[in-house]
């Protein structure tokens, strides 16, 4: 069995702009509701949303080739709606997988190791766990 490894990401922010550095890469992340304007970079939550759809594709592309089934294309797209109730949620996240070139039942054979073992579509659907802890620095 493989060790797990602790995955870390640091922000640092100006002006409502992160530069988020983890595991050897960088990403650029805004904030609208910070900087009150559009932008090009995604921000937090297209980062979630965006994490679901490459984690389900890549798994399907994954096990479609260790089990050697031929897939002519696959897609994924993910739709999150935020609670009109509480914006601090969201009301729904669907997953759509498109996978061309298979029957219903091998599509959804190639689904299972996604469901299964994403740690992003897993944490979600079980709701935790998840801790903050604040520092003051002076």
């Amino acid at each position: 069995m493989s060790e797990i490894q602790a995955i870390t990401a640091r922000t640092t922010g100006e002006a409502g702009r992160y530069v988020l550095e983890g595991t050897g890469k960088v990403f650029l992340s805004d904030s609208a509701m910070i900087r009150r304007v559009p932008s090009v970079a995604p921000n937090p939550i297209e980062f979630l949303v965006s994490a679901l759809a490459s984690c389900a594709l890549a798994s399907v592309e994954s096990d479609a080739r260790d089990f050697g089934i031929v897939v002519r294309a696959a897609s994924a797209e993910v739709t999150a709606v935020r609670d009109e109730a509480d914006e601090s949620r969201f009301s729904s996240i669907l997953v759509t997988l498109a996978v061309e070139g298979v029957d219903q039942p091998t599509a959804e054979r190639l689904t299972t190791h996604f469901r299964d073992h994403c740690p992003v579509y897993n944490t979600i659907r079980r709701g935790g766990p998840i801790t903050v802890k604040v520092e003051a620095v002076a």
